[in-house]
């Protein structure tokens, strides 16, 4: 990596004097916010021909290069954010920095009732798709796992894992923060998360050589409600929800900012139980079970953030961030199966009845200090320097007992204890760097990444109420990962034209110790790898009316920490989930063709292909019993096409379409006599209608479905989809919101699937969760509504976290 490195601090060291004839600026919304990938127009200011067009950045920042002296002035536009220009001005060459931009809301008075430019509920861009959660009145007491429901090409099966166009390899940040979880933990931690504290949800299919190259399905980024000018503001809220049982919850947010100095907070809360049904019949080893769960969470999340920034000059800025996520409550099932002889199912033989008890106590903290400099000349260099914390503790107390069919007779009993405590320790320092360089800019950059994951499971069989440690199925499992990983990345506009290329290298170090109470039981595996990640995009503006964009990535997906420990995690006797340590890292090449005709009609054409794809299967073990595990089964194509629209029927009627077909094929070995060759098609729709009534009133539809499909390789998932309804007024001269929604009116949001691919077992399943129920918001901002808010960031973190696992 020695070399990697050192052309990449070697590039830091290039001079931009010799480059330096631009006209730049900044681009801001009306609330101080930065407007990223606002349209910047120059024109002459001699007879109002165009002379040169931009796109602002991530900051709110534009330039343009290459600028003959005159006289000029600008227009600028955001949609759902409205418009704005800079007066005349006279440019003699060189570098000139202009005042910065706002762009003020378009309002029209229509008698008494105000039309006033918004934010769509889906944005669609170059290099990303935007669910817009802020202001949404369906959205409103929802959680974040909740929102990826309607989010378009995102799917969550039963299990909560979560896939994005067909593919199952997503990577999640929060704020441009790695969440390094497994399926249940980041269950858990989406479940926590309350609409009211998030302002958006980015899915970036092609990241660039920037971001982390893991992820064959690109990256899920959860962008955080932030304030936004000088000044105290805040906000405090409630949520009331009625499903099965009564849930509710709160949250209050801070900020203040001077002219040196901004600090933030906020807090959220929300407690009550929620309620899973599963019922799963199979066929196996001669046999039939018939089982029902009742599951209940019965979590108290609660959530904060804590952070500052400090302004030292007009370059230089330094802060601090921390936050943190604690879930307590205890996890409980309750299932009965009935089990017949497959030559009579009409005769109950047994009845196995189990219960599952799990305290769980979950915390993750996060602690960020990071520093930026930016100057007027398009030099750019931040680092954050990174340490997380991940703690877990879960016993288990299950109960299982075989009883006669009246039930009133025990034949046998299995009773079982676990302790599972799990700390996962992580450290991350990045640094970036942007500067111009021959009429584009050029960026550079490190990662370095250390975690290391301690996992215990003892596990105990109860015996006459003591508790003997079985050493076949206790150990420890301890995992270190290092990635080292540099980039370099180059972007340059061409008239029409606008092209960007970038290689990332990433140095992978790992090493998986399980410590057995097994005598012989011991296990240690180890590699290092170095893996090459190149990307690309190009942009052509035909006419006003048609863009076209092609993009290319490679990208890796590594095992979580949990799918690489062989703990077993059971839902009853006869069928638990395990690990697997022998898992290998999966590598995705994938292009995408975009056009996007009058800025708001999107259509993407993508294509991706996976070597040694790893998935979660169903297999069978000890004659009667079933588990599920990951494992690396086969290579995957996948082709997709993706169109999406808003469609403005009237002034008061906004709506938007978004519809995502696929087609995915593979070849899959899991055993000898266990292959699979498959190829299946599936779509997923999303639609949304808000209409908007006089006296702060408005109303909103939306709804979702996912099509029949293939998931994990061996589950024929049945057709799912639900239809929200809400009602939105605001009041107090617009300082205060209240919400009332109801969730999945028709109640189709539960799921369907069969298994007929596991030689020696046929299973079907179905089963819903809390989908239909009533809310009720309530929100109060106050203070000075102009404050700007935290600067938006990513430390780094946010790419670790999504691995911790379930």
């Amino acid at each position: 990596m020695k070399p990697i490195f050192l052309t990449l601090f070697s590039l830091f060291m290039l001079g931009t004097t010799s480059f330096a004839q631009t006209i730049s600026g900044q681009i801001q919304q009306a609330d101080g916010q930065p407007a990223e990938f606002a349209t910047v127009l120059l024109y002459n200011a001699s007879d109002t021909s165009l002379a040169k067009g931009s796109v602002s950045d991530t900051y709110g920042k534009y330039e343009f290069d290459n600028i003959k002296a005159g006289r000029y002035f600008i227009n600028a536009n955001l949609v759902g954010a409205g418009k704005g220009a800079l007066a005349v001005f006279d440019y003699a060459g060189g570098d000139k920095t202009l005042e910065t931009l706002v762009l003020q809301e378009k309002s029209q008075e229509l008698g008494t009732v105000t039309v006033v430019a918004r934010r769509p509920v889906i944005e669609v861009r170059a290099d990303k798709t935007i669910l817009n959660v802020e202001g949404n009145i369906n959205s409103q007491g929802q959680n974040a796992l909740e929102l990826l429901r309607k989010a378009p090409g995102v799917v969550i099966d039963n299990n909560d894992n979560i896939s994005l166009r067909g593919k199952n390899a997503v990577r999640f940040q929060i704020d441009g923060r790695d969440v390094p979880m497994d399926s249940k933990d980041l269950a858990s931690l989406l479940k926590g998360m309350r609409a009211e504290d998030i302002a958006a949800i980015e899915m970036i299919s092609n990241p660039s050589a920037k971001y982390d190259a893991s992820g064959n399905a690109g990256i899920i980024n959860i962008r955080t409600r932030k304030n936004r000018a000088l000044g105290t503001n805040g906000s405090v809220g409630g949520e009331f929800v009625s499903g099965e049982t009564i849930k509710g919850g709160g949250n209050f947010s801070l900020n203040h900012r001077n002219t040196w100095f901004n600090a933030f907070g906020s807090y959220s809360n929300h407690f009550g139980s929620w309620h899973n049904d599963l019922y799963l019949y199979r066929e196996q080893a001669g046999n039939i079970y018939d089982q029902s769960s009742v599951m209940s969470d019965q979590n108290n999340n609660h959530n904060f953030k804590l952070g500052s920034d400090f302004f030292l000059n007009s370059k230089n800025t330094i802060g601090f961030v921390v936050d943190g996520r604690n879930a307590r409550g205890p996890w409980l099932n309750e299932a009965h199966t009935d089990i017949y002889n497959l030559n009579n199912p009409s005769v109950v033989d047994s009845v196995l009845v189990a219960a599952n008890y799990q305290p769980q106590d979950r915390l993750n903290l996060n602690f960020n200090l990071n520093y930026r400099y930016a100057d007027t000349l398009g030099r750019e260099f931040s680092v954050d320097v990174n340490r997380g914390d991940y703690t877990s503790r879960v016993n288990s107390y299950q109960p299982n007992r075989y009883m006669d069919p009246s039930e009133q007779v025990v034949l046998s009993e299995k009773i079982y204890r676990t302790n599972t405590p799990t700390d996962i320790d992580m450290w991350i320092v990045k640094a970036d760097y942007e500067q111009r360089l021959l009429k584009g800019k050029i960026g550079v950059g490190f990662k370095l990444t250390n975690v290391k994951t301690d996992n215990t499971f003892d596990f105990f069989n109860v015996i006459n109420g003591n508790s003997e440690a079985d050493i076949d199925r206790s150990n420890r499992f301890v995992y270190d990962e290092r990635v080292n990983a540099g980039y370099i990345n180059y972007n340059i506009q061409v008239k029409k034209w606008s092209f960007q290329a970038g290689l990332r290298a990433e140095h992978t170090d790992w090493k998986g110790d399980l410590t057995s109470l097994k005598p012989g039981g011991d296990e240690m595996n180890e590699a290092k790898y170095l893996s090459w990640f190149p990307s690309a995009a190009m942009t052509y503006s035909m006419s006003e009316k048609n863009q076209f964009s092609l993009t290319y990535s490679r990208r890796i997906d590594r095992p979580n920490y949990r799918h690489l420990n062989p703990f077993e995690d059971r839902l009853d006797e006869l069928a638990y989930k395990k690990g697997n340590p022998f898992l290998r890292p999966q590598f995705t090449n994938s292009v995408e063709l975009t056009h996007t005709f009058m800025g708001m009609l999107n259509t993407t054409l993508g294509y991706s292909h996976t070597n040694d794809l790893f998935t979660e299967v169903i297999d069978t073990t000890e004659s009667n019993r079933t588990f599920l595990t990951n494992e690396n089964i086969a290579d995957q194509n996948n082709f997709s096409l993706s169109i999406g629209v808003p469609i403005p029927f009237a002034k008061w009627w906004e709506s938007y379409w978004n519809v995502t077909g696929y087609v995915t094929s593979f070849n899959a070995k899991f055993r000898e006599g266990f292959e699979i060759n498959e190829t299946f098609k599936s779509m997923n729709l999303y639609s949304e209608h808000t209409f908007r009534l006089p006296k702060g009133w408005s109303l909103q539809l939306s709804g979702w479905f996912n099509a029949p499909t293939i998931w994990g390789a061996v589950f024929r998932s049945k057709a799912q989809g639900a239809m929200d309804f809400g009602v939105k007024k605001q009041f107090l001269d617009g300082k205060a919101t209240a919400s009332l929604s109801f969730g999945d009116i028709l109640n189709t949001a539960g799921w369907s699937s069969v298994n007929d691919f596991t030689p020696g077992l046929y299973m079907r399943g179905n089963g819903n969760w809390e989908s239909r129920t009533i809310r009720f918001n309530v929100n109060y901002r106050f203070g000075n509504k102009n404050v700007k808010g935290a600067r938006q960031r990513k430390t780094g973190v946010e790419d670790i976290n999504k691995r911790i696992g379930k």
